[in-house]
């Protein structure tokens, strides 16, 4: 069956001499995965629209009950060619792929999710600074469309609003139940980490942390380059998120895009 789709590429890996196996989120099919024939080749009819980043509109032929499925013309929507040219921006738009590959399964279809793909790169491309809010605010928005949304706004116990004020320094954020706890409902216990295969408990949230990711999860993606916030309250937006994406996604790994321009940063220094 010839379809047509619109698509993100997320990875693309050499196929034999010429060809290319290339892995794509499609707006109407969830995650695809399809064979570009000649793609490598002199006479490559297919240009840069099988590129991960790329927003393209794919034509194949498409096989029930296979995996596999056959790339007959792909046409690029936006390249975004901004996220190529700065590697702290390619970091964070290759991370963002790399999680939506792990999280989702073959021909799993969910149009929200595409839609939050497309306008999450499309911000980010146009943004000038601050890319890692970027992949922040994803994160909290995926975990929302898997049914995993956080609550930075109300106690998760008594259910009051979590004020900002009154010289407190921290919050305590439950991992497993997704919420923040006022300081009536919690005890100085309630910060501490449980970081074990078995068991992840609480950790603190400065309040300085508690605005930004209400701004995260609230503001719109296009603002978020605006979003000012110092080196120590982004390691601890890393660790939060890492913890809860973590617990609520089984068998979620490490970003390697992130890791692996972290170590080039690191060796440049």
């Amino acid at each position: 069956m010839l379809v047509k789709t619109e698509v993100i590429v997320l990875r693309s890996m050499k196929y034999r001499d010429t060809s290319k196996i290339v892995t794509f989120y499609s707006k109407e099919y969830g995650k695809l995965k399809g064979i570009a024939k000649g793609a490598r080749s002199a006479k490559n009819k297919f240009g840069s629209a099988l590129e991960p980043l790329s927003h393209s509109m794919l034509l194949i032929y498409k096989k029930e009950h296979h995996d596999l499925h056959l790339i007959s013309q792909c046409d690029s929507i936006d390249s975004f060619r901004n996220l190529t040219e700065d590697l702290d921006r390619m970091s964070t738009g290759l991370s963002i792929l790399e999680l939506i590959d792990q999280v989702t399964h073959h021909e799993e279809r969910t149009p929200a999710m595409f839609t939050l793909l497309v306008e999450t790169l499309s911000a980010l491309n146009a943004s000038t600074k601050n890319y890692q809010t970027y992949l922040h605010a994803f994160q909290l928005r995926l975990a929302a469309l898997f049914g995993y949304a956080p609550n930075f706004d109300t106690c998760g116990e008594c259910g009051k609003p979590v004020l900002i004020g009154d010289g407190e320094r921290q919050v305590a954020f439950q991992i497993v139940r997704g919420a923040v706890f006022c300081t009536t409902c919690c005890t100085p216990n309630d910060h501490s980490v449980h970081d074990s295969d078995q068991s992840i408990a609480s950790t603190a949230l400065s309040i300085q942390g508690l605005q930004i990711v209400r701004r995260l999860v609230h503001a719109q993606l296009s603002s978020l380059s605006n979003l000012e916030f110092d080196a120590r309250v982004g390691n601890e937006m890393n660790e939060l998120l890492r913890l809860y994406l973590r617990y609520h996604f089984d068998g979620l790994k490490p970003l390697k895009s992130t890791e692996f321009f972290q170590q080039q940063q690191l060796s440049t220094m």
